[in-house]
């Protein structure tokens, strides 16, 4: 049974303490829902979220239901998968469609960075250490664990990536997702700024917010390792957003034609991408027929590595800018790659998206009717 992509927005994108810091990420997901929803009937919600702990905990999917005003008859559920939590919840749910569980499905992707930071599933052990100590005894001969950015770093000093490439590619990012607009597809959201923001509460924020690029670039010191070559320009920061779909057995709107999802080593920063696109190519397609690749951009070491993995072209990938030039917001980034992607393709052309991250890769490849 084929799904087709009924619906796709997003909240605008900022950055942490930024014009969204103050929005509870229950209701910025419900009013998000709302638009989305377009006269859809909705059988199930998936949320993707990759730390649902606090304000992001306790099944927020249906906390999102009820705060829409949906009907209480409908169910939610949140997948956490790390890297790849909002394309994970999109692949449940074209799962559950497919098997005909159910018609129609909302998918969310959300991080609410400011309110829950990036790892704060981590933070709290109060029951117990995260993890335990059987992966990093898997890699103790290799060097241990790493975080996702220092194994990015090692990984393209030894594929021969320097500073300057990544550098390259991250003011190209920058540029690129500056000068194209994805208004059509960003759903206005009322501010409700953070301290550090002179911005009046309530006025509507309609566009992302871009970093501000340093005016000389080799002038910044690596941010994770002293001879490393990730800077604070080639990072994407945590940011707060969220991006929703609805996906339906009813034949309207972009076609998903294969989903694919993989792990690889703890220490690849790729996460084993080459074969979630592998599994997602339908038989007789090739990663050459794919016209517009939008991938995840956590550094820039990581998806250069991830171009070289592939062995695709450069200049078909995030031909509209990437992460690195707003920030990254997780789940909700992941589904900004399909949303965005779909949003500026061309009418018949292949779109694959990827996320990834040494917890693994999860891919999704679509037409754009």
């Amino acid at each position: 049974m084929p799904v087709h992509i009924a619906s796709a927005i997003r909240s605008p994108f900022t950055p942490v303490e930024g014009a969204l810091a103050g929005w509870h990420p229950v209701d910025l997901t419900a009013h998000v829902m709302n638009v989305a929803r377009a006269g859809h009937h909705i059988d199930e919600v998936f949320v993707g979220c990759a730390e649902p702990v606090g304000a992001q905990g306790a099944n927020m999917a249906r906390a999102a239901i009820l705060t829409a005003g949906w009907p209480d008859n409908i169910g939610g559920t949140v997948i956490e998968r790390a890297a790849t939590s909002g394309t994970a919840a999109l692949h449940a749910a074209v799962a559950a469609v497919t098997a005909g569980e159910i018609e129609t499905a909302m998918v969310i992707g959300v991080c609410a960075a400011t309110m829950v930071q990036p790892g704060a599933s981590a933070l709290a052990r109060t029951y117990g250490r995260p993890w335990g100590d059987g992966p990093a005894h898997r890699v103790e001969n290799e060097g241990g664990l790493l975080s996702a950015p220092s194994a990015a770093d090692r990984a393209a000093r030894r594929a021969g990536i320097d500073r300057v490439a990544q550098d390259e590619w991250a003011a190209r990012s920058h540029e690129r997702r500056t000068l194209m607009s994805a208004g059509a597809v960003i759903t206005p959201i009322a501010a409700e700024p953070g301290d550090r923001v002179a911005m009046q509460r309530g006025a509507a924020v309609t566009a992302d917010t871009a970093r501000a690029r340093p005016s000389d670039l080799a002038e910044l010191p690596p941010s994770f390792d002293p001879d490393g070559t990730v800077t604070g320009f080639t990072f994407a920061p945590a940011a707060d957003g969220v991006a929703a779909l609805v996906v339906s057995s009813q034949p309207v709107g972009p076609p998903i034609l294969g989903v694919g999802r993989s792990a690889g080593h703890p220490l690849d920063p790729t996460g084993g991408i080459r074969a979630a696109v592998e599994a997602a190519m339908p038989n007789g397609v090739s990663p050459a027929a794919v016209d517009r690749w939008e991938l995840a951009e956590p550094t820039a070491a990581a998806t250069l590595l991830a171009i070289h993995e592939l062995d695709i072209e450069p200049d078909r990938v995030n031909r509209a800018g990437g992460t690195l030039s707003v920030g990254d917001a997780g789940a909700a980034e992941e589904l900004r790659l399909i949303v965005d992607g779909l949003h500026h393709a061309e009418p018949g052309e292949l779109v694959m998206t990827a996320a990834f991250g040494p917890t693994g890769a999860a891919a999704t490849l679509l037409r754009r009717p």
